[in-house]
């Protein structure tokens, strides 16, 4: 007779080494989040902790080193879910959504895919709300708005140029990662307060200025920034350059010089 119980049934066999597996993960997961502990008790925790340029970069190193069957989409939901645990660990930050004209439901499934399921999010009407909410709440809030340049969402980024505003910086395009079409626009943009990310690689500026007499593209060439007009709001216009620009770049500040006024970089961002 064949003995045929649990010990000597294949499948079970596999699925102790499942559970092998998931003990060995969870080990790893805990281990890693007291490794994110120690980075955090020694950090300066004067400004919110994210850095998204870094993020981009450790998820493009995953991406390219994961094994088979690894899909990329797989690899960059497990590890958005540990960073947002680790950054629960080192501040509480809000998420409001200010979706305007497009769709909130939407805006609100690509905040909690980046964020983390944990992460308290909220919908507060339009973006320029949602921009407040950031700017009053600085240590605490980043606040996501559909893509400025988008079809449909209503022309509300040249309330960007309001001094109240100016705090306030573009420090991710969302989601990480890029669909199929090469050179598509992000979904949505996340701003917060204090200085833009150091540079993820391949990163995309967006810069807004003042163009009464329409010299952007010709400012753009003299200052030697590869970039275009996306949007305009007379006399505003909303610009994209090809690369980093921090926001202490002497090339955008020579914009001024070259028929721009009100040159401000509003932010970085980089994709997957």
């Amino acid at each position: 007779m064949t003995d045929t119980g649990p010990q000597n049934d294949p499948l079970e066999a596999v699925r102790r080494e499942i559970d092998n597996v998931d003990k060995s993960l969870l080990a790893l997961v805990a281990q890693r989040l007291q490794l994110a502990e120690k980075i955090a008790g020694a950090k300066d925790q004067g400004g919110l902790p994210i850095r998204s340029g870094r993020e981009v970069a450790l998820l493009r190193r995953l991406i390219a080193e994961a094994p088979a069957p690894l899909e990329r989409e797989l690899v960059v939901e497990l590890w958005r879910a540990l960073i947002g645990a680790s950054l629960r660990r080192q501040r509480i930050v809000d998420v409001v959504v200010g979706g305007g004209r497009s769709d909130p439901t939407r805006l609100f499934d690509v905040a909690r895919r980046h964020f983390g399921a944990r992460t308290r999010i909220s919908h507060v009407g339009e973006p320029q709300a949602a921009l407040q909410k950031a700017a009053e709440n600085p240590q605490t809030v980043v606040a996501v708005t559909p893509w400025p340049a988008a079809p449909g969402v209503g022309s509300w980024w040249p309330a960007l140029s309001e001094r109240r505003f100016h705090d306030l910086h573009l420090i991710a395009g969302l989601p990480f990662l890029s669909g199929a079409a090469s050179g598509a626009e992000p979904e949505a943009c996340v701003f917060a307060a204090g200085a833009t990310d150091s540079a993820g690689g391949g990163d995309i500026t967006l810069l807004l200025a003042f163009d009464s007499h329409h010299k952007a593209q010709r400012a753009l060439n003299e200052a030697g920034l590869v970039g275009r007009e996306v949007a305009r709001s007379e006399p505003r216009v909303l610009l994209r350059v090809e690369e980093f620009v921090g926001l202490n770049d002497p090339r955008a500040a020579a914009l001024n010089s070259y028929g721009l006024e009100g040159v401000r970089v509003l932010g970085s961002y980089a994709r997957i």
